[in-house]
């Protein structure tokens, strides 16, 4: 397992850790308010995944693999505002989490159109460029922080539960954790400070 795994606690899995415990502690302290859309929780998200965007869109090295993930987290902060619904249209008054639909708003078809598009155009580009290669070459290459990988997959876990669950607040914090964890994942890879097997 050593072979796969580097458990050296770098500065982004302490970084990675302390969230984690602070998103913890505020699950039981926090109001569940800050669970709803365009909260305080959310703003996090974005300035977490920016900085992801910024480390991917500066890499020096595998520049295909990291355009790519620069492609995926653009998406994502797409997503995070749901694809621009969340800025431009005021939430039921009675209801903080509930937005009209796309398919009820006149050019709503649009925005799953725009979606459909980018998302063709990340499979193209993975194909095109070959993003494969540079993933199987960096996985057959260096080991996979430990820490970095347990705490985002932890926040997975947790804010997937959550949404099943619909606890909103700690559906939040799990994506927050997440976005930690993976944002130092890719700080390690595309700065080349991951351990060689």
């Amino acid at each position: 397992m050593n072979k796969y795994l580097d458990w050296q606690l770098r500065t982004t899995g302490w970084i990675s850790l302390v969230a984690a415990l602070v998103c913890l502690v505020c699950a039981f302290v926090l109001p569940d308010s800050l669970g709803n859309k365009n909260s305080l929780i959310e703003d996090v998200q974005m300035v977490i995944v920016a900085i992801g965007l910024y480390i991917t869109c500066t890499a020096k090295d595998r520049r295909a693999l990291f355009v790519f993930a620069s492609l995926c987290l653009f998406f994502i902060l797409a997503r995070e505002v749901n694809y621009g619904r969340t800025l431009i249209i005021f939430a039921d008054p009675e209801n903080a989490n509930k937005y009209p639909k796309w398919k009820d708003m006149e050019y709503g078809w649009l925005a799953h159109v725009g979606v459909g598009l980018y998302m063709v155009w990340l499979l193209v580009y993975f194909i095109r460029r070959k993003v494969w290669k540079e993933i199987s070459e960096v996985l057959r290459s260096f080991c996979i922080p430990a820490w970095e990988l347990l705490v985002a997959v932890s926040g997975l876990v947790v804010g997937v539960a959550s949404e099943s669950l619909h606890n909103c607040l700690l559906e939040e914090l799990g994506e927050v954790v997440m976005y930690v964890g993976g944002t130092g994942l890719l700080f390690l890879y595309s700065r080349n400070k991951v351990s060689r097997r």
